[in-house]
């Protein structure tokens, strides 16, 4: 009965203090969050959908009549008067200023009181190979668990308590932009939400399955004292209107026990959770508490592998979780605050990206359906966007977005309408997608589309410099500063054309819009170096550069589309390492500097690990720990210190650890291209690279100097071997045949 401590998990023997520091579980749909205190537990039920109308204008300033007059004098007097011009205009037109989306919010507080203040041998943990939060304890011997999961089966938080005495509560939120009201039939509680500024709302319906439940009198809740254990299930229920509310009947019956429930649910959970495992370490090693992992990394000064093993596995459990009707927001699926930082949204300009970077590579597909169908849903605000900003056709994301994709996080110290690029950043994932699967059916019915959208935006709003050059004005480099040209704004519009270039070739277009697309990326600006040698982060002379900033975003072609390497520009790749370097100095390693962004840390180790700097990756998993940028469900903080809960982090770590084992681009197979000295042995088995090839198992002894991998494609193809950290493998270089379906194995001598 008692807690069985996980081996793929975390525990600890303290309660959570507060809600960021909770037990987390989730669906896709629904989250939840348990505190774990046998006094005084709190149940927080959260759901993707709840974000709370704020009562404010979304209407866009129509600004296109005006796009002319601010390029102009962008032109003559520069950004900071052109800036404030637009920004006057369209306050004139109503504009309001800076508004942060609709905030995520909890759907339900449910507290469980008891008298069991002299509780002994507490232990609270995440199964995240199961998805379940369990808590234990004793009471005079008397043990008590506690057990929770939502259920992948029947979209239901499920939850158990050992037979006993217990005050089971609803709180009343009363807050002032909520209508609340309940009723209680039997053992069932309802809960009605309406928002005040909106037509939307939710319902919450808690079943109490047990015997001997009697109805509070001031509060809405129940007394128990029960012999056999309670079970209690919970789901939250939202609309957008009033006419879309579902039927509200009480269920027929609930026959089903905990672990009858459980058994249908972990079949589900856990056949995901282990399509891709990491090996490194004993399951003596993973069953210590985690703060005591944790200071033991400390004082090491490095990650320990079993902890690097837990923070990736934490990271899957994340996306598992949060990923599915939607896709993770800031805060994934999680939130016990009505007022998150950045409204807990979904943030365009690197915190999605980052929060879904491992989804293809650990084969979580069904995760990324969440992805499309929030694009798709906020698509008509994108392109009022694009027609009211600057009187263009197609498509421009928002950076900010939560109930409306509708831009207007902006005013004039934070220009974010000038930033351009988030609609073509955000496709990178669908063209991905089908690089991944070879869905022609997905490449032609969603991924073309969304390109030509994105193509017919850069066909209205792009100028040409009298040479036939594009230019990009006006142009912001998120979050860093405007100027024309901002690297990332042309190396995004290079690789979405590119990507729709070849898609049509694929699917055999025509081939006038074959050549339409080849002539656009001929008039790209090219890139451009500075005199320090590095890669421009605006390709214009009159502008500077600002090394010491968390954003990475001219590091584009480097970190996400992959557009050159070493050997296919190698002038080019030396100029962004050069930038790279400037960037770490400045910034990242730079103790004077604000380095606490931990979104910033993992774009430095995504880059890290396409220039092969495996110190530098041991680097930012020891800043991680040695600033206390995790809670003890090892949900990461946006700052030091565990400040501000936000989960970008933990979906971006399991892909740093793919690409330093494992990474496919331009034709070549890069194995152990970052591997950190903290890591001298390990295995990883089931990862997915694009082109369709699938690692079945990689096992690495650099003390043994071994590397053994089985791999296998999808598709006929050749791809070439490459071991930047061991030049002297004499597989180096080599070019290996795939064939469809065949598994290949290796056995290779690790030689530097």
């Amino acid at each position: 009965m008692l807690n069985q401590l996980p081996k793929r998990g975390i525990w600890t023997d303290q309660p959570a203090s507060k809600w960021e520091d909770a037990l987390v579980s989730g669906n896709g749909s629904h989250g939840v969050m348990v505190l774990g205190d046998p006094v005084h537990d709190t149940i927080i039920g959260n759901h993707c959908r709840l974000y709370l109308p704020q009562g404010n204008s979304y209407d866009l300033p129509n600004m296109a009549p005006h796009l002319e007059e601010t390029r102009k004098i962008i032109r003559e007097q520069g950004y900071k008067q052109a800036i404030h011009f637009y920004y006057e205009r369209a306050k004139e037109l109503g504009y309001q200023g800076l508004t942060m989306s609709d905030p995520s919010h909890p759907g339900f507080h449910l507290h469980i009181e008891t008298d069991h203040q002299n509780y002994t041998d507490y232990k609270r943990s995440i199964n995240y190979q199961t998805g379940e939060l369990s808590v234990s304890y004793q009471v005079n011997e008397q043990p008590y668990l506690r057990k929770t999961f939502v259920s992948q089966d029947c979209n239901q938080i499920i939850y158990y308590l050992s037979p006993g005495c217990y005050t089971i509560k609803l709180e009343d939120y009363q807050h002032p932009k909520i209508k609340q009201s309940s009723i209680v039939d039997q053992q069932t509680i309802h809960t009605h939400f309406d928002y005040c500024y909106s037509e939307a709302g939710y319902d919450v319906f808690i079943d109490v399955i047990t015997e001997g439940a009697k109805l509070l009198s001031h509060t809405v809740g129940f007394e128990v004292n029960s012999e056999n254990p309670v079970l209690i299930r919970m789901d939250i229920t939202p609309y957008k209107e009033k006419t879309d509310r579902k039927v509200i009947r009480k269920p027929l019956s609930y026959s089903e026990d905990y672990s009858t429930l459980f058994a249908k649910h972990v079949a589900i959970h856990q056949e995901m959770f282990e399509r891709v495992e990491l090996t490194l370490a004993t399951d003596q090693e993973r069953q210590q508490p985690i703060w005591s992992l944790v200071e033991k990394a400390k004082q090491q000064r490095q990650i320990t592998p079993v902890l690097l093993e837990k923070m990736y596995d934490a990271g899957r459990y994340m996306y598992i979780c949060s990923a599915g009707e939607l896709t993770p927001n800031l805060q994934g699926i999680w939130t016990g605050t009505f007022e998150p930082a950045w409204s807990g949204d979904f943030t365009f300009d690197t915190n999605v990206e980052l929060s879904i970077a491992a989804a293809l590579s650990s084969n979580l597909l069904e995760g990324l359906e969440g992805f499309f169908r929030l694009i798709k849903e906020l698509m008509p605000g994108f392109r009022e966007n694009a027609q009211k900003y600057y009187g263009a056709r197609g498509v421009m994301a928002a950076i900010h977005s939560s109930n409306s994709g509708k831009h207007v996080h902006w005013n004039q110290v934070w220009p974010l309408h000038l930033w351009t690029c988030g609609a073509g950043w955000l496709a990178h994932w669908y063209y991905q997608y089908y690089r991944f699967t070879g869905d022609k059916l997905f490449l032609q019915h969603e991924v073309v589309p969304f390109l030509e959208d994105i193509v017919l935006f850069y066909n209205d709003f792009l100028m040409e410099d009298p040479d036939g050059t594009y230019r990009f004005t006006p142009s912001y480099s998120a979050e860093n500063g405007a100027a024309d040209n901002a690297t990332q704004d042309v190396a995004v519009a290079k690789e979405v054309l590119t990507n729709l270039r070849v898609a049509y070739q694929i699917l055999g277009y025509p081939e006038a819009k074959v050549k339409r697309c080849q002539d656009m990326l001929g008039k790209m600006p090219s890139y451009q170096v500075n005199e320090d040698g590095a890669l421009k982060e605006w390709l214009t002379p009159d502008k500077g550069e600002n090394y010491n900033h968390r954003h990475f975003s001219h590091l584009y072609p480097v970190f996400q589309s992959r557009e050159f390497n070493n050997e296919t520009d190698p002038a080019m790749w030396q100029a962004a390492r050069t930038a790279f370097d400037k960037r770490l100095e400045a910034w990242l390693l730079n103790e004077e500097a604000d380095t606490s962004s931990t979104h910033g840390r993992m774009h430095s180790a995504l880059c890290a690990t396409q220039f092969h700097m495996p110190e530098l990756i041991d680097d930012i998993f020891r800043l991680l720990i040695d600033h206390n940028c995790f809670y003890s469900s090892l949900m990461m903080s946006h700052y030091n210190e565990q400040e501000i809960f936000n989960v970008d982090g933990n979906g971006a770590l399991p892909q740093v650890v793919h690409e330093m084992l494992a990474d496919f681009s331009n034709g070549r197979l890069t194995l152990l291209g970052a591997l950190p000295p903290s890591l001298p042995k390990g295995e990883i088995k089931g990862i997915c690279l694009p082109n369709q090839i699938i690692v079945h198992r990689l096992t690495w002894d650099t003390e043994a100097q071994q590397l053994k991998l089985q791999i296998v494609s999808k598709i006929d193809q050749e791809v070439k071997l490459y071991f930047p950290l061991y030049p002297e493998v004499e597989e180096n270089n080599q070019r290996v045949t795939l064939q469809q379906n065949k598994q290949v194995s290796f056995v290779m001598n690790l030689l530097k």
